[in-house]
């Protein structure tokens, strides 16, 4: 309500005789609701408008007793309108017409009412002082009304997301997906349920800068370890470009296209490369991508391993000085890269061949047969792969 309502009291007389013509106000507002506004035209001569007539009334009969004391209006009126308001949406009426038919019908209400006070004699003062006090109550009733559409507004959509989070859990329930109980908890929430997916593990609680430019086909869910996005057909005409655009400033990962039955194995794999992104074993790039970073998650997935394979093939080398290290191990790669062809090498490490020669001579030293084994040289790309991600040993592990 508005904070203020300072109107004298209205002479018991002039209200009474407004009081007596109340049927007839009534009337000559919901004509002019009807004229101007086809919809509500339609509405008011129906089941529903008679409980618009009779909350017209009411809110008549309310602001007349007020203004005959010299008070505001009685609070019950408002919770009135207020259900009125929840009405309208759940008929599925639009806000601004409710408006419209609102302002109709104040101008209504104030030139009958104003009409019969000057027929009663009313002096111009109070005529003015009435007009005054209608148009304040009635803009009060109109917020009440609003209120009433938003909040009803704001439930369905609430209920609506709740039902589409109880989507999302079953997508990824980890005993398994219920065909039967998923394709009624998608008709509830009105999603259709894709032949492929696809799920965005995400590393912050609130995934509406996401969702803003997904659309409402992305499915909102969490669990013990975060929030994801349910995405349908990631692969599809366009949809790559669309994701990358909705999470360009955020960090997460997009795990492979699967069926409805394997989600919870796109986010688990979502996941498991949201952890080597975050620890920079994989970059920062626009959008990760489970099927861009295969590689990384079969070695990386476990940093102990990687970095057992490391020790287990690189050791030899801790003893160098790091530049010779660096160096050694620079070579080495590019030696293994390029199938032992020197001058190649010496072309790519920007060296002279005999530069390489020797490096490869001191490396066969330090790492004896392996470089003549093919299962150990395999192994050695390995370690200088997972070397170059992971970085120098973590003294914490």
């Amino acid at each position: 309500m508005a904070p203020d309502w300072d109107f004298p009291p209205v002479p018991a007389e002039t209200v009474e005789t407004v009081r007596d013509s109340l049927p007839e106000i009534v009337s000559g507002i919901v004509s002019a609701i009807s004229a101007e506004s086809p919809q509500y035209g339609q509405v008011l001569g129906g089941p529903e408008g008679v409980a618009i007539r009779l909350g017209i009334e009411q809110a008549l009969r309310s602001f007349l007793e007020a203004v005959q004391e010299g008070k505001r209006p009685a609070a019950e009126t408002g919770e009135l309108w207020r259900r009125l308001g929840e009405a309208e949406f759940q008929a599925g009426r639009e806000l601004d017409p409710l408006r419209a038919a609102f302002r109709t019908g104040t101008r209504a209400a104030w030139r009958n009412a104003a009409t019969v006070a000057a027929a009663a004699g009313l002096s111009t003062e109070l005529v003015v002082t009435l007009a005054e006090a209608i148009f304040v109550y009635t803009d009060e009733l109109a917020t009440q009304v609003v209120e009433g559409y938003l909040r009803a507004q704001s439930d369905q959509a609430g209920e609506l997301e709740r039902r589409r989070r109880r989507v999302a859990t079953l997508l990824l329930d980890p005993a398994g997906v219920d065909s039967d109980a998923l394709a009624r908890a998608a008709a509830l929430a009105h999603w259709s349920v894709p032949k492929e997916l696809g799920v965005l593990a995400l590393v912050g609680q609130s995934p509406l800068a996401i969702t803003r430019h997904l659309g409402p086909e992305a499915l909102v869910g969490s669990d013990a370890e975060g929030v994801f996005l349910v995405l349908p057909d990631p692969d599809g005409p366009g949809q790559r470009a669309q994701i990358e655009r909705a999470t360009r400033e955020e960090l997460c990962a997009l795990g492979p296209t699967v069926g409805v039955r394997d989600a919870s194995r796109s986010l688990r794999w979502a996941r498991r490369l949201l952890t080597l992104v975050e620890r920079g074993a994989v970059g920062r790039e626009a959008l990760a991508r489970v099927t861009d970073h295969l590689p990384e998650l079969l070695l990386l997935r476990d940093r102990e391993l990687a970095q057992a394979l490391i020790d287990s093939r690189l050791s030899v080398l801790e003893d160098l000085g790091e530049p010779e290290r660096e160096r050694m191990e620079e070579t080495l790669s590019a030696w293994l890269a390029h199938q032992r062809h020197t001058p190649t090498v010496a072309e790519v490490l920007n060296v002279h061949p005999q530069t390489v020669r020797y490096r490869i001579s001191k490396l066969r030293e330090l790492l004896g047969d392996a470089l003549e084994d093919s299962e150990a040289r395999f192994e050695l790309e390995l370690a200088l792969w997972a070397r170059r991600r992971i970085g120098e040993p973590d003294p914490t592990v």
